[in-house]
């Protein structure tokens, strides 16, 4: 049996309560969190944005959330970074979408963690706005990261504290060549199997702590002695300290701040200048185009998309393609 067969298994006793014992002799104890020695600090980003705006699953450009419509127009946007939602099927493959139940168009709903690829792909999502035809679906991981630009961050959430799904995460990235430009956002359970990826591989990984704390400066502590590359601190308690911000940059870890729903240009402004004046590094959003404008505005200028080869589609077109509909 070769490996994505073994981790279908692997999943299927998920599925049927065992995780527990097949983690354990998959990973050999995977609850068990394995000490990481800190890396020299890796300031150098190989051509990444040092700091910018966050596209929070896709940005609100007037398609599904999470598609790759809203990838397409976040990243023709000239977005630093874009956030994404990863689950995994029934039969162990990778989904884009943020919640485990999903409706499509006509209603129908199902539970991704409880359906095959299959009939999750054959729910139908809204077209993106100015597109009468085409509709939106649920895109397969390998499907998103082959349209994203060699230039941007991708913002990877694994929904699961499963260490099978997160080496699966893991090592569908390193097959797509986007180990170096992915920051894998898991939980306590789940890092340590994407740094088990990163060893075989031979890349630097970046890893997102979300195992958050009842405290900030505990959820500080707890990435800094796990040797994270990135921090994701929540608006619910507030703007960042300048001392907390001045403890992580000391370190190396670069903040995410996650995030401004805010939809008025003006507005949008303020909040960034002051997060960005304190060293945030990317700022999570849900309206990507006036928040753009206000980054702008601040001397954040977007980026150029450039690919490794041929461009998946051009950001010429007045309309993006319906991207992900056969």
């Amino acid at each position: 049996m070769d490996l994505h067969g073994k981790l279908r298994q692997q999943m299927r006793w998920f599925r049927l309560g065992v995780l527990l014992t097949s983690s354990t002799i998959w990973f050999g104890c995977a609850s068990t969190e394995i000490p990481v020695a800190c890396d020299q600090p890796r300031s150098s980003l190989s051509g990444l944005p040092d700091r910018g705006l966050s596209a929070h699953r896709g940005g609100v450009l007037g398609c599904p959330e999470n598609t790759l419509g809203a990838f397409q127009r976040a990243i023709c946007l000239g977005v630093h970074q874009i956030e994404l939602d990863v689950r995994a099927t029934a039969d162990a493959e990778l989904v884009v979408a943020h919640d485990d139940r999903v409706s499509a168009q006509d209603g129908r709903t199902l539970k991704i963690s409880q359906s095959t690829l299959t009939d999750v792909q054959a729910l139908r999502l809204a077209p993106c706005t100015g597109e009468k035809v085409c509709q939106q679906r649920i895109p397969m991981l390998e499907d998103v990261l082959a349209i994203m630009p060699k230039n941007i961050w991708i913002n990877l959430d694994i929904k699961k504290n499963n260490p099978l799904i997160a080496r699966l995460v893991a090592e569908t990235v390193a097959q797509a060549d986007r180990f170096e430009q992915v920051i894998f956002g898991v939980r306590d359970e789940a890092a340590p199997a994407v740094r088990r990826v990163e060893k075989v591989v031979g890349k630097n990984g970046w890893i997102n702590n979300m195992s958050r704390k009842i405290l900030r400066s505990q959820y500080v502590d707890t990435t800094l002695a796990s040797c994270d590359e990135f921090i994701q601190l929540t608006s619910f308690r507030g703007k960042p300290s300048r001392e907390i911000i001045d403890r992580l940059k000391q370190a190396d870890v670069r903040v995410n701040y996650s995030w401004i729903d805010e939809e008025e240009e003006e507005a949008l402004g303020q909040k960034l200048g002051g997060l960005f004046d304190r060293g945030v590094n990317f700022v999570l959003v849900d309206h990507a185009e006036p928040a753009m404008n206000a980054a702008q505005a601040l001397g954040i200028s977007p980026v150029v998309p450039k690919w490794k080869g041929r461009p998946p589609f051009s950001c010429s077109d007045p309309l993006p393609s319906c991207a992900g509909d056969p």
